[in-house]
């Protein structure tokens, strides 16, 4: 899915994996908009995506399954 997909998957509450994250890393949106990571880092979204500026970032998203 593309990341805008994935921005709107994680607002609903679901957890998404990209490409390039190990199988066990996720990332979701907690209800006041903040990015929460799998260990329970929490951090803005401005944050999150400023170190994701690669077109690779634009799409590979998924549901992440387990």
């Amino acid at each position: 899915m593309t990341k805008e997909e994935a921005i709107q998957e994680m607002r609903a509450g679901k957890k998404v994996t990209h490409r390039y994250f190990s199988p066990e890393e996720w990332v979701t949106m907690g209800i006041e908009g903040q990015i929460i990571l799998e260990d329970g880092v929490e951090c803005s979204p401005e944050e999150f995506w400023q170190w994701r500026t690669d077109d690779s970032y634009k799409t590979n998203w998924e549901l992440w399954k387990k």
